[in-house]
């Protein structure tokens, strides 16, 4: 069922813009689409968004300009995005850290997800990984738990970007598993990977595509994922190991703002899925640690909804704060 804020955006668009609708079909795009992520270069959104934006800038024949907006674990460049011309030619590439469970912490959230960005489409996810240094004595996560529940407070895990979906997946491992952990925050994903093979955490959590390289080169070792990956096969799921809310993924997707011309709008949502379903932008995000996987904007708009409510559950039971 398609999503009645959908329709009625996109209704209102056509009915007061009839005009500007037919003269942007035939021009749009006609210069080059900003996407704005609202995370530093180099990190998980990052690297996704610069390859599928590749591949978008062939498919809709103008350059793609990635712009970085980071700061509030996703939310300062969340909301910057809103000031943005809502024509088409600048977009939001996010993860739901950034939308869905960031703003959930704010004293005074900035903004609505469900109402503020309208869905473009779901390109991809990727697991959430808890790993150890290669000199950690944790063969397996049933090692670590059973040394964290016979020695609380003695050990110390690291996090980043604080309310994201890594911090969730943390804290998550110590609600569903009741042990008494010490939680140190990095300021960004270099210092928290740095800290960990120096040995200053005795664990951490972070996404598979960003821990993938340290694992592929024994530098680290993966204990759990979130979701079972072929990339490390025998490593298992908070599922598999009695952890429900240790389930949760980290995606890619992209947005638009809700005043955006229906024409452009449907120009957009055509050119993603055709982009998304690219074998070969496929295989470029595999290699790179996603699972490459398309979901439509209703589909979307159903998935922001119902993560909405269980992070602010996990949020709410778990006791998270970012201060």
């Amino acid at each position: 069922m398609i999503s009645v804020s959908i329709l009625l955006v996109i209704g209102l668009v056509s009915i007061i813009s009839p005009t500007l609708t037919q003269g942007q079909e035939a021009k749009f795009p006609s210069k080059a689409i900003d996407v704005v992520v609202p995370y530093a270069p180099g990190g998980i959104i990052d690297v996704g968004t610069r390859i599928f934006g590749e591949f978008l800038s062939r498919e809709l024949k103008v350059p793609i300009v990635i712009k970085n907006v980071s700061g509030g674990g996703g939310m300062t460049g969340a909301t910057a995005y809103l000031s943005s011309k809502p024509d088409g030619y600048t977009l939001l590439s996010s993860s739901g850290g950034a939308i869905t469970s960031t703003v959930q912490l704010a004293k005074t959230p900035p903004f609505d997800p469900m109402k503020d960005f309208l869905p473009v489409g779901y390109i991809a996810d990727a697991p959430i990984a808890m790993s150890v240094p290669k000199a950690s004595p944790f063969k397996s996560f049933d090692d670590f738990l059973q040394f964290a529940k016979n020695n609380p407070g003695k050990l110390k895990g690291g996090v980043s970007s604080l309310g994201g979906e890594t911090h969730i997946m943390f804290m998550s491992i110590l609600k569903e598993t009741k042990i008494d952990i010490k939680m140190i925050p990095y300021p960004g994903t270099g210092q928290l990977v740095t800290a960990l093979l120096g040995e200053h955490v005795d664990w951490m959590t972070l996404t598979l595509p960003a821990t993938l390289p340290y694992a592929r080169s024994g530098d680290a070792r993966v204990l759990l994922l979130t979701r079972p990956s072929p990339a490390l096969p025998g490593v298992p799921s908070g599922r598999e190991k009695g952890l429900p809310s240790v389930s949760f993924n980290i995606w890619v997707s992209f947005f638009a703002l809700p005043q955006i011309p229906k024409v452009v709008y449907d120009r957009l949502v055509s050119a993603v899925e055709a982009v998304a379903k690219n074998p070969e932008v496929e295989k470029k995000l595999v290699d790179a640690g996603f699972q490459a996987q398309y979901k439509t904007p209703v589909e979307l708009s159903n998935l922001i909804r119902d993560e909405w409510r269980m992070l602010s559950q996990i949020i709410k039971e778990t006791g998270m704060k970012v201060d």
